[in-house]
């Protein structure tokens, strides 16, 4: 299973330990899944890490960012996918989420949520909160399983 983290989320597990995202993380350390993201997505949450607000010394970021570095698979960015996300900043979430056809792209941010029926209808793309997430269901029936079916129109 592969997913994709947005910068929230990682904020909530590695900076805020928040135990709504228990399953996913036992999923990922467990090997179950697998983090994608881009240099651009560790960049955008050193920049968030470092913020005021966070109150965070510069050995809490760096060990945050360094255990996001370890659990991600790092990939190049990837080509817009043509499903504009109304936030530029998190384009790069769905068009990585796109090209790879991820299993979920967790998130709390309302620009992507609001883009969970177009991605799923059209690139079978998940976008979820991390606390909804689930096991994704049994893989559909293979095409010689269901090639006496008449197509449905």
């Amino acid at each position: 299973m592969t997913l994709i983290l947005d910068t929230n989320v990682w904020l909530a597990w590695l900076v805020f330990a928040d135990p709504r995202l228990a399953a996913v993380v036992e999923a990922i350390e467990s090997g179950q899944a697998r983090v994608i993201a881009t240099r651009s997505m560790l960049d955008e949450f050193a920049e968030v890490a470092a913020r005021p607000i966070f109150k965070l010394s510069p050995d809490q970021q760096a060990t945050a960012l360094e255990r996001l570095n370890d659990t991600v698979v790092l990939l190049a960015a990837a080509p817009d996918c043509r499903l504009p996300c109304s936030d530029r900043d998190d384009q790069v979430f769905i068009d990585l989420a796109v090209a790879h056809r991820v299993d979920w792209l967790l998130s709390r941010d309302k620009a992507l949520l609001r883009l969970r029926k177009l991605a799923a209808r059209r690139f079978g793309v998940r976008i979820g909160l991390p606390e909804d997430w689930r096991t994704p269901p049994p893989a559909a029936a293979t095409s010689h399983e269901t090639s006496h079916e008449a197509p449905r129109l």
